[in-house]
């Protein structure tokens, strides 16, 4: 694998292009950190798969390949400097390598202006892709999905909205899926998250809080949608009785003489 520095996304990111506002604060290696062992212990970053790429300030963080990562310390993340284009910090141990996603964070940061992006392996999204033949996961009428950031309007989605996520197969390796997302990116512009069959899931967002809020409402729908399939209830709602227009007009309709 070539020197990440050299990658062509990487080289085109520009600190200037992040400005999106924190609601906690930049992220630091110390909350980059705490989120590997939160997302480990729900089950979305076992053994030594997932990844995790965030811009701070003027400093690009990727998380390092085939470590355990609940046990990843500050040290440990491999920290690039987007203005002399360096690396900055990395493991001690020169056998430990960036993640094999960092040439997927550069695209989707570069193409989409998200800060964070986040690769999980969680049993949800491995499944609801052996489960679905087409290209997209689409569900609709769910709380969660208010969870969920349009990058049209800049706000969240609402309750009634159709979640997309399109749904990519699986390739040996990470870095090839390169292609495949930049067809996704390009395809669907609203997207702010991949599936990707038989492996797992993409999450990206303006912020790191974004980002981690997203995945987690994604996560919970995928689930969801495992039993609303398993007790045959559609994901997506179209034939829904309209709102009622308000509570106390509908009691003296029902109720007048």
């Amino acid at each position: 694998m070539p020197e990440f520095t050299e990658d062509s996304n990487f080289q085109e990111l520009s600190a200037e292009r992040f400005g999106a506002h924190n609601d906690e604060g930049p992220m630091t290696l110390e909350i980059f950190t705490q989120l590997m062992k939160q997302f480990y212990d729900l089950g979305w970053m076992r053994g030594s798969g997932g990844a995790l790429g965030c811009v701070s300030g003027k400093q690009l963080m990727i998380s390092p390949s085939a470590l355990q990562k609940e046990r990843i310390k500050p040290a440990d993340v491999f920290l690039y400097d987007l203005v002399s284009k360096t690396e900055i910090q990395r493991p001690i141990n020169k056998k430990i390598t960036v993640s094999s996603c960092s040439v997927l964070f550069s695209l989707i940061m570069n193409q989409t202006g998200s800060e964070c992006v986040i690769h999980t392996h969680s049993k949800a999204a491995n499944l609801i892709t052996q489960l679905i033949s087409g290209d997209t996961f689409e569900i609709s009428h769910q709380e969660y999905i208010k969870g969920i950031y349009n990058p049209f309007s800049g706000h969240a989605l609402k309750y009634n909205d159709t979640l997309i996520i399109p749904i990519i197969n699986n390739r040996p390796s990470e870095s090839l899926l390169l292609n495949p997302i930049e067809g996704v990116i390009q395809a669907y512009p609203q997207a702010i998250a991949v599936l990707v069959r038989n492996h797992g899931l993409f999450v990206w967002g303006p912020t790191w809080e974004s980002a981690k809020i997203m995945v987690e409402c994604i996560d919970y729908l995928l689930e969801l949608s495992l039993d609303m399939l398993k007790n045959n209830i559609p994901l997506v709602k179209e034939d829904v009785q309209p709102e009622r227009q308000d509570s106390v007009d509908y009691l003296e309709t029902v109720f007048s003489p």
